[in-house]
């Protein structure tokens, strides 16, 4: 019997393999898209006091949001709005790491009691941290998931959070790539398009066809024989891969049903691409050997120009974000 992706995650952040796979934990590509998205929606909410919220859906130990949570105040300060990040995982694991490198590094204190319940059925609210810093409050509040609820129950539990939509809602390496089924990715998707403010910003950033080339062949060879045994492969992109701690856990490789998919969410008034993040690759040993591939993303983020990507331009790609963006001018 298949585990369940709480049981996987609780025990790969348990150690320090999965964070510590590659020597640069974010992006820079990562970064500069979630900086761009941010300034788009600060754009277009010109002149709104209100705090900026950002939802981060499999936030997992926070490895970009904590980054961008701390350098809010420096970077964005100027504009006088306090920062609030809703942070949902299916790992208490990951959120409780999470919570000890802002409190123990970053100098977070609770805000409200946080509990948490390592086997609830049920998603909900586990607590919240925040900080005053130069006179921008920055707060933070776990949500503990559970893989068996409904988007629409996600959603319930997203908004009664906040007041209003999110202005920022991300996914990155996104854990949409674990859920099975085309129709129940399409209604995930579709939840995080109702959660995100239509003069907002959504990126939802997965895998795509330059990845586990291996496992996709081997995969597709077993479905087009019917020999998937009782795992959960439907279609082509479909994988089951191997994890550090030598355990199968599924994955969806995206293809063109990424560009498929953001644009069923966008609206006539918003805009929608692909771009890539990273390049294939091994996990970098440097800053140097990311830096090699971020040119290699530049280039070819270049030649795009946000035309819609070909079947052969996401075979080219490790890593893209899909951005639904409620800017009418993009850059």
């Amino acid at each position: 019997m298949s585990r369940t992706q709480r049981a996987i995650y609780d025990q790969r952040y348990a150690g320090t393999g999965y964070d510590q796979r590659s020597a640069v934990p974010v992006l820079t590509a990562e970064r500069s898209a979630l900086r761009r998205a941010v300034e788009r929606a600060i754009a277009t909410t010109a002149g709104d006091h209100t705090p900026i919220t950002l939802f981060d859906f499999g936030f997992g130990t926070g490895r970009v949001t904590n980054e961008f949570l701390v350098s809010f105040p420096e970077r964005y300060g100027s504009i006088g709005r306090d920062l609030r990040v809703i942070a949902y995982d299916v790992s208490a694991v990951g959120l409780r790491k999470a919570e000890e490198e802002l409190r123990w590094q970053h100098r977070f204190e609770a805000s409200s009691e946080i509990k948490w319940d390592d086997g609830a059925s049920e998603g909900y609210v586990a607590g919240s941290l925040e900080r005053n810093v130069q006179g921008i409050k920055l707060s933070i509040v776990f949500i503990h998931g559970n893989e068996t609820e409904s988007p629409a129950a996600i959603c319930r539990l997203v908004r009664a959070t906040i007041e209003g939509p999110a202005l920022i809602t991300t996914s990155w390496y996104s854990c949409l790539g674990h859920i099975p089924g085309r129709d129940r990715r399409t209604q995930f998707f579709r939840m995080l398009d109702r959660v995100t403010d239509p003069r907002g910003e959504l990126l939802v950033a997965p895998s795509v066809s330059g990845d586990l080339l291996e496992a996709q062949a081997e995969w597709a060879e077993k479905l087009q024989r019917g020999d998937v045994g009782d795992h959960p492969i439907e279609i082509p992109g479909d994988v089951m891969y191997e994890t550090e701690l030598r355990g199968l856990n599924f994955w969806h490789v995206f293809s063109t049903d990424l560009d498929e998919l953001i644009r069923k969410v966008r609206r006539r008034s918003q805009r929608a691409w692909i771009e890539a993040l990273r390049m294939p690759g091994p996990e970098f040993d440097s800053a140097a050997d990311e830096q090699a591939n971020y040119r290699q993303v530049q280039l070819f983020n270049l030649a795009k120009q946000r035309r819609r990507w070909r079947l052969g331009d996401y075979r080219r790609v490790h890593t893209a974000v899909a951005v639904r963006s409620g800017s009418p001018r993009v850059r």
